[in-house]
């Protein structure tokens, strides 16, 4: 089977609609669940400076050769999950669906780092901060969970 290729462009573009649609989602979660309102308040700021980080990065270091170049074997379907809450989600639901996110969210960003080494150093560099901050995000949900 062929390893897909997608540009170094279409990488950040997932991860600014990746960053993007996490922010919304968890001031989603901070609106309707008041027992997570904080993390869920930090987390989705957060989001939104991984998007700049990512972005500025990206806009820093382009060229013409970078925008243009395939990044091999990052098949972004993978990387995919669905974060809409229904109406009658539960607080426990809800947990178990930011822990996803973020599993997949830092698996995202831990290999769009190991593929895009071969570019400008700082690119992979702000690929692998981003994954250890939604790492870290893991950890603070499942004490959440646990506290349940």
């Amino acid at each position: 089977m062929e390893k897909p290729n997608v540009t170094a462009s279409t990488i950040i573009s997932f991860a600014e609609k990746l960053e993007e649609d996490s922010a919304k989602f968890y001031d989603e979660l901070a609106k309707r669940y008041v027992e997570g309102k904080e993390i869920f308040l930090s987390f989705s700021e957060e989001s939104k400076k991984n998007k700049t980080l990512i972005t500025r990065t990206y806009q820093e270091t382009i060229s013409d050769a970078l925008e243009a170049c395939f990044i091999e074997g990052l098949n972004l379907s993978e990387y995919l999950t669905e974060i809409r809450l229904e109406e009658d989600t539960s607080y426990s639901d809800a947990l178990k669906m930011a822990m996803e996110l973020e599993e997949k969210a830092s698996k995202f960003y831990s290999d769009a780092a190991e593929k895009s080494e071969s570019l400008l150093a700082t690119i992979p560099s702000a690929f692998r901060k981003v994954a250890k901050r939604r790492n870290n995000r893991k950890s603070k949900l499942k004490s959440l969970l646990e506290g349940i």
